[in-house]
């Protein structure tokens, strides 16, 4: 498919132009993120094919994706394709999967890229843009740090909980990272499009790390504790061992020579006592509750790899690491 003249491309991603037209986007793995994304970025008018298997594909075909965004419902139509080839030449590709899906899914993405396209990995983990990069070399590749309070009830149903402060109301979810260059436009746009605050990093790895600090605080203990936010934080035991763990990434991260705040475990403890709905949980969790494949070696498994790496002593990180390998499926 030859490349249309206003499509954005590497050259003219930073273009201000009113007249541009929108790129053409593949979101790859419609899960939570994936899916209020993609259904977003159509509802705004983007050209946008949606990569999805099994079940997902299976409902998303045969119906609209149902959206709940802050209590408000909604229906959006998306285009499905089993695989990337069937969405034609594309200008953008959003990259949702699970961290241990992303070699695959990278891989498979290659071929449908145009010159001058941007993969923009939306995922959990500090280490994905690495092997995008490594599977799409033609590709700007660019992480992105999601903070949107998502989660996917059924294949064909996704939840937004917005975040806004509780003294001014303001809107605190947020995009953060993307890179210097094209990866830093593209996340501007798709900011833009979807109606999310955005915060462009020339080098995303502080924005990565931060987050990690975040999945490896909450994630590990609400699901090794099996418990939802509130039951976590009324513990104080438990925002204990959080603590400890968010001491462990930002130790790692500052030792990689990564610029993550010294205080970001306390400040993200702080934040999320007062944030998090109290029947809330993270992804870890839910996918553990569904006997879904855990993020694990993504995740607190990434702290305890590059602790090792590093000669920074992980012990917490390594003991919480070990229980979670106990808890999942033998084949994962």
């Amino acid at each position: 498919m030859p490349r249309s003249p206003s499509s954005p491309g590497r050259d003219s991603w930073g273009s201000t132009s009113t007249d541009a037209a929108p790129p053409r986007t593949l979101v790859v793995g419609p899960g939570a993120i994936g899916g209020y994304v993609a259904a977003r970025l159509t509802d705004a008018g983007w050209p946008v094919s949606v990569v999805a298997r099994g079940a997902t594909l299976e409902a998303l075909r045969d119906r609209p994706l149902r959206v709940t965004d802050g209590g408000v419902e909604g229906e959006v139509r998306l285009r499905v394709v089993a695989d990337p080839a069937e969405a034609g030449e594309v200008d953008l590709a959003l990259v949702c999967v699970k961290s241990f899906d992303t070699e695959g899914a990278a891989r498979a993405v290659r071929p449908a890229l145009a010159r001058g396209a941007v993969v923009l990995s939306l995922q959990n983990g500090v280490g994905n843009p690495a092997v995008i990069a490594r599977e799409c070399p033609d590709a700007a590749v660019g992480g992105v740090a999601v903070y949107l309070g998502c989660q996917r009830l059924a294949p064909d149903h996704v939840v937004r909980r917005p975040s806004r402060d509780p003294s001014t109301g303001r809107l605190r979810d947020l995009l953060a990272g993307g890179g210097a260059g094209a990866p830093g436009a593209a996340l501007a746009a798709v900011g833009a499009a979807v109606g999310v605050p955005v915060r462009v990093d020339n080098d995303p790895a502080a924005a990565l790390w931060t987050k990690l600090v975040a999945n490896v605080c909450l994630n590990t203990v609400t699901a090794l504790g099996r418990a939802r936010v509130g039951r976590v934080f009324a513990e104080p035991a438990a925002v204990e061992l959080m603590l400890a763990l968010g001491r462990e990434v930002v130790a790692v991260a500052r030792a990689a020579g990564v610029p993550v705040a010294p205080d970001a475990a306390e400040a993200y403890i702080a934040d999320a006592r007062r944030r998090l709905p109290r029947d809330g949980g993270s992804s870890t969790l839910f996918d553990l509750e569904n006997g879904r494949r855990l993020e694990r070696d993504a995740l607190v498994g990434a702290v305890v790899r590059e602790g090792a790496r590093l000669g920074v002593p992980v012990p917490v990180s390594r003991a919480c690491d070990a229980l979670l390998r106990l808890n999942e499926a033998p084949s994962a």
